[in-house]
């Protein structure tokens, strides 16, 4: 099966929208074993847009189009598809029904949006205006909206049609490592693709986690090639599933009934925004006090003015202070603090851009730290990302494995 996606939008050429689409499609079809092979842009122009599509028809049975549905002059999408399989435009009752029932019947856009091409496919469209459709014919075309929320929604249809209409013929399993670079799994890796041939193994490096998938058409292979994987790096393995750490700390706080608080600094809230963008995340976090002060390292967590005198803020003695005013303040089980420089000023000689002190406190004792930022992390963004990562993947792994943190 060849598949591909077709990306629709000028605002995605002119690099004023990032083309998240296509990441989230290609993800969300690997688990059921369909892979992207093209991800081609397209710009609003009938003529373009028109030989677009019909050189993807020529190449690939199935494509998927994102953008240019909506009711304004530059949404060409259904007009062009429609036109490419010489049918017309109808009005879906069904699609007219549900936009009365959600936005009413005085919507300006009523009669354009209830528009779908003869003897399409509806795939409804919850949350806004646009319906998607499927027509079928020398090739397969899902017809689905830009708005990436709305095309989230859509696209288990998308899946849904696939898995009836195709026996699948290639199988992916995924597995998640934390705290290793790719330069220490990936030669291991190089070495079971030799020895199993048939067999494609992909590595992509994040700061502070590692996803492996392996490819191939015996599933049960790739299982197995996957559990090597897996003994190989064993202390590091986090999940098959997910590669958000912040997940498999969740799951294990939620089993064990443990409960966690934070103490953040430099980090400026960012740990508490990763956990709780989980739901259920009230059954273990307790919560974090972003101590972006020294007025208010002092006053909610009880830090001594006199440590910080002496040390100032980013240093050892301070986040220990931190992660135990927050241990105190919360009564949890486990409690992490930063306080570093993130840059890109405010550096000094002996304390750079990058210098990041934290803390990991558990109820046998408490750990400290500097976060080892590497040469390539040097923007604030990346700074504060990857010692979130760092820590939370530290903490997973001596809960798990019984790792000293920051070894």
């Amino acid at each position: 099966m060849t598949l591909e996606i077709l990306s629709i939008g000028n605002e995605l050429l002119s690099g004023h929208t990032i083309n998240s689409n296509a990441a989230t499609i290609s993800q969300s079809l690997l688990p059921h074993g369909f892979s992207v092979e093209k991800v081609t842009l397209l710009p609003d122009e009938v003529a373009l847009l028109k030989k677009g599509i019909e050189e993807a028809m020529e190449r690939s049975a199935f494509i998927i189009t994102t953008g240019g549905l909506g009711p304004t002059g530059d949404d060409l999408t259904r007009d062009v598809v429609a036109e490419i399989f010489n049918t017309s435009l109808v009005r879906d009752e069904a699609v007219a029904e549900d936009l009365i029932q959600r936005f009413g019947k005085n919507l300006p856009t009523l009669e354009d949006q209830a528009m779908v091409p003869k003897r399409a496919t509806v795939i409804p469209n919850p949350l806004g205006t646009a319906p998607g459709f499927i027509l079928e014919g020398k090739a397969t075309v899902f017809v689905l909206p830009g708005v990436p929320s709305q095309m989230e929604v859509m696209l288990p249809a998308v899946i849904a049609h696939l898995e009836k209409h195709h026996t699948k013929s290639h199988y992916v399993e995924s597995l998640y490592l934390c705290l290793l670079s790719e330069q220490q799994v990936d030669p291991y890796l190089r070495t079971l693709e030799k020895e199993n041939p048939g067999i494609d193994i992909g590595i992509c490096p994040g700061y502070g986690v590692l996803s492996v998938y392996v490819h191939g058409s015996d599933p049960k292979k790739l299982s197995s090639i996957r559990d090597q994987v897996a003994k190989k790096f064993e202390a590091h393995v986090f999940s098959i599933s997910s590669k958000q750490i912040e997940v498999a700390l969740h799951q294990w706080m939620v089993k064990n009934k443990k409960t966690f608080a934070a103490a953040e600094s430099c980090t400026g809230g960012h740990l508490a925004a990763r956990l709780t963008e989980h739901p259920g995340s009230s059954d273990y976090f307790l919560g974090s006090v972003v101590s972006y002060s020294n007025h208010l390292k002092e006053t909610a967590l009880g830090v001594f003015p006199k440590t910080l005198e002496e040390h100032g803020a980013v240093s050892k003695e301070v986040v220990l202070e931190m992660v135990e005013g927050a241990k105190k303040l919360t009564g949890a089980d486990y409690a992490i603090a930063t306080s570093g420089i993130a840059g890109p000023d405010g550096g000094t000689v002996d304390k750079p851009v990058g210098t990041v002190w934290t803390a990991i406190s558990t109820p046998e004792k408490t750990y400290t730290g500097l976060i080892p930022i590497k040469g390539s992390v040097q923007s604030r963004a990346l700074i504060i990302e990857y010692t979130v990562t760092y820590l939370l993947a530290s903490l997973y792994r001596h809960l798990n494995y019984n790792s000293e943190p920051y070894q």
